[in-house]
């Protein structure tokens, strides 16, 4: 018989790579370099803000304590090295000063009543000499009070503290240099600053490293889809790990293999489809063309042959069928199968194929999961095969054994057996014990297909007369 082969011809939309404007990658790099930002900011400024409270409750602090001291020396008005009282509001303030150290960034001035300025602390110029400053104490001398100023760019705060005695009066002053309080603040911050952005760029660095390396998967991921578009099945992703990536990675990969091992049956069925139908085909186009349609003999021939290739060609195309749907997931539907029920039913329905010896080996009563029906297909497709190689009164026996895991069903007959040179193929497609029937070489694929749908296999054993087919079968959920 000669037979042609129908290739499959594929349309594939090919497709490009749209520009990418912003990956997840640099919108997680971005986004960490702003929360990165964003929090040193936030700490940096916390961190000015205690510490100048600090600084101003500590100069505020020191303040009272010389105004408190001093009001303590003035009102005890006894001079403590000579023991004697003070006679004079300028003895009181010089003394005040001769025995006080001010601390740093902090001035302890006397306005004495003759008018002359004294003063305790480090040398400030400006601020001595100031017009601004002796107005600005003479303005709260009478009452007593706080003074703040800037002169020559520097912040001042202070306190006048009125010193009267014999209807004398002179001023007591403390004053703090604010800004140069705040000095040591101000370079702290500085490098407080330049260390926050070199924490900044390296923080945005390593998030955009690990960034890279984390979403790795995606950006596979992404170019296996692309690939997948352009046709190509094969490409699996590396999976590495077990987090929530490797995951999906895993997850996609066995989608790729429904996706090829679908697109593969797709393939295999139109493949066999166009191979075993041009013959037929090609018979009814033949007889159709050199038909006489005025010859009612010629006519009735014709007609029965090609309703005989039709047959032929509606059971073809149910075997195919089935080969292509032995790949879905509803395939078999398992249920709990009794096993002597099982070749007992098999047995009532397999005696009209023939007459044979028919016998069931005694079975062991066990119980297993499985799709009944299509053990029932596989058992009588068997028992069919073994009709067609064995001779009228020959015995056919269905049996079944078991291990720990597994069920073992098969049928034995005591035909002429399987050649040793095709035993290797004969489960393959299209692949015939002989030359002899009208079978297409589809049965065992089908029967191999049923064993493979329950998670098992076929095999054809050693047998010293005839052929032993076995299917071995996991027994599931117990």
């Amino acid at each position: 018989m000669m037979t042609t082969t129908m290739g499959m011809t594929t349309a594939v939309t090919m497709t490009t790579d749209r520009p990418i404007r912003m990956t997840v990658q640099n919108r997680l790099t971005i986004t960490v370099a702003v929360l990165s930002v964003l929090a040193l900011t936030v700490v940096g400024l916390v961190l000015y803000t205690v510490e100048a409270n600090n600084v101003a409750g500590r100069n505020a602090a020191s303040m009272s304590q010389e105004i408190a001291e001093m009001r303590t020396f003035a009102q005890n008005g006894v001079d403590p090295e000579t023991g004697e009282r003070f006679t004079s509001v300028d003895q009181i303030l010089s003394q005040f000063l001769a025995q006080n150290q001010p601390d740093e960034d902090e001035i302890l001035f006397a306005f004495l009543t003759d008018g002359r300025v004294l003063y305790q602390g480090e040398p400030n110029a400006p601020l001595s000499g100031s017009k601004e400053f002796e107005k600005a104490v003479a303005g709260v001398s009478g009452d007593g009070g706080e003074i703040n100023l800037t002169i020559a760019g520097d912040d001042y705060e202070g306190y006048v503290l009125p010193i009267a005695t014999g209807g004398q009066t002179g001023s007591f002053v403390v004053v703090h240099n604010v800004s140069a309080s705040h000095s040591d603040l101000t370079q702290v911050m500085q490098i407080y600053t330049v260390v926050a952005l070199a924490a900044a760029l390296l923080i945005t660095g390593i998030s955009s490293i690990l960034a890279r390396r984390l979403l790795s998967p995606v950006t596979e991921l992404r170019q296996t889809a692309q690939s997948i578009s352009g046709g190509d099945l094969s490409n699996r992703l590396a999976t590495r790990g077990n987090d929530d990536l490797a995951e999906l990675g895993r997850t996609f990969n066995d989608m790729l293999d429904r996706l090829e091992s679908a697109f593969e049956t797709q393939k295999r069925f139109l493949d066999d489809v166009g191979h075993e139908l041009r013959t037929p085909l090609t018979i009814l186009s033949g007889h159709l063309e050199t038909m006489d349609s005025q010859d009612v003999d010629d006519v009735d021939e014709t007609r029965t042959l090609l309703l005989d290739e039709t047959d032929r060609m509606a059971r073809l195309v149910d075997e195919l069928l089935i080969l292509a749907r032995s790949r879905r997931p509803d395939f078999v539907r398992p249920a709990e199968v009794d096993v002597p029920s099982l070749l007992g039913d098999t047995l009532a329905k397999a005696k009209g194929l023939g007459q044979r010896e028919w016998q069931v080996a005694t079975p062991p009563t066990i119980t297993f999961w499985a799709d009944r029906q299509r053990l029932t297909q596989a058992l009588l497709q068997l028992a069919a095969n073994a009709v067609e190689h064995t001779e009228e009164g020959q015995s056919i026996t269905f049996g079944a054994g078991h291990d720990d895991s597994h069920i073992h069903l098969w049928v034995r007959d005591e035909g002429r057996g399987v050649p040793d040179e095709i035993a290797t193929d004969i489960f393959d497609r299209f692949s015939r014990g002989s030359t002899e029937g009208n079978g297409f070489g589809l049965g065992l694929s089908i029967i191999k297909a049923i064993a493979e749908a329950h998670g098992g296999t076929v095999v054809l054993d050693h047998a010293s007369k005839g052929a032993q087919f076995r299917m071995i079968l996991p027994k599931g959920p117990q």
